[in-house]
């Protein structure tokens, strides 16, 4: 993985995530007195820097830092794994904004993710050792994000369904915006992951023949919990028929557990999510329709850019808009198609289509 490369598109999507006009990422040097420009989005290097005037905060601070002499500038520190600072993720904005506490959160989220990665990359100097480091960062991301945030989900469920006692109408408020924010944390961190997943596919197990119903089977059971604490009714319309494709088992479950968790997550409680299978001359299809929002007609040939989001799907759910991305890009490693059909306030019906295999 190229430094100056990951660096970019941290910039990009720290940009894209806080809907902020520049970003930029700032690396100490080795003295760790002083900060370099190491890679923006959205200005000139020679612009970021005729305003860069960052104070360095004490060394232990944690908290994301919010620089006063600029009205639309908002920053959070980048540690390594083992708690050493090693620079800071800042976003611009052209015009006067106040970022909000989740702007900060999730700046800090992503900022926290660097750490990790930037230290992987540091430890990286053969290619075995950038494998190696690809392998290290999964493991501890997965382990280390993932394991803390489901914890914290559980026991912020249990306080909410009153088996730690009542709680107050203000108190039901604050725990409840605690649970929102795990859930973009855990759909930041699931999102990531699949993201370098998909781009590193020598990770992933061998291809071999896969079976489309059972894909489908296990996505829509993996949701259905989901679905019924949203009051809405999850269905599968099986295909009589087996359907296999070449592909690994492991992206084809990421595809469709990605897929139904939208139509989930953007349906309101008492719709409807259809998930439907079949097949047409060579091809196996699968289709996921719902109720929900809908996607507006200038956001359609947007939706699979990487951390797009429609404009009212950000005011809707929390998410990254990374899903879709990663579901073309798995479709399409696989030789298949996805297309998409949508009326804002109408629902939404995903299409995904593959050649099937057959055994010579």
């Amino acid at each position: 993985m190229n430094l100056n490369l990951a660096l970019d598109h941290l910039a990009e999507a720290v940009a894209k995530v806080l809907s902020a006009d520049a970003a930029a990422v700032l690396l100490l040097g080795e003295g760790g007195d002083r900060l370099t420009l190491a890679a923006t989005y959205g200005f000139a290097p020679e612009e970021v820097q005729a305003h860069l005037a960052l104070p360095l905060p004490p060394a232990d601070e944690q908290a994301p830092l919010v620089l006063s002499e600029y009205a639309s500038a908002v920053c959070a520190p980048i540690h390594h794994v083992e708690g050493r600072r090693a620079g800071f993720l800042c976003a611009y904005g052209h015009r006067p904004r106040q970022f909000t506490p989740d702007d900060r959160a999730r700046l800090q989220a992503l900022a926290d993710l660097s750490g990790v990665i930037l230290q992987a990359l540091d430890e990286a100097s053969s290619l075995a050792e950038i494998d190696a480091a690809k392998s290290r960062f999964i493991h501890v991301a997965t382990h280390e994000l993932r394991s803390p945030i489901a914890t914290a989900q559980s026991l912020v469920r249990i306080v909410l369904k009153g088996y730690a006692g009542s709680l107050s109408e203000q108190q039901q408020e604050i725990i409840s915006r605690i649970a929102r924010r795990l859930d973009f944390l855990e759909s930041l961190v699931n999102d990531l992951l699949d993201f370098a997943a998909s781009k590193a596919p020598e990770l992933e197990e061998e291809e071999g023949p896969v079976a489309l119903n059972a894909s489908v089977g296990r996505a829509a059971l993996l949701l259905q919990p989901r679905a019924e604490e949203k009051g809405i009714d999850l269905t599968i319309q099986p295909c009589r028929e087996e359907l296999a494709i070449w592909a690994t088992e492991e992206s084809l479950d990421r595809i469709f557990t990605n897929l139904i968790g939208n139509a989930v997550k953007y349906t309101p409680p008492g719709g409807k999510v259809v998930i439907s299978l079949g097949k047409l001359g060579d091809q196996g299809w699968v289709k996921v329709a719902d109720t929900g929002i809908g996607i507006p007609a200038d956001a359609l040939p947007h939706l699979f850019e990487e951390f797009y989001r429609a404009p009212n799907a950000r005011q809707f759910a929390v998410g990254t808009g990374l899903g879709l991305a990663i579901v073309k890009e798995l479709v399409e490693r696989y030789g298949g198609r996805i297309e998409v059909k949508s009326r804002e306030g109408e629902g939404s019906t995903f299409t995904v289509t593959f050649p099937l295999w057959r055994p010579e």
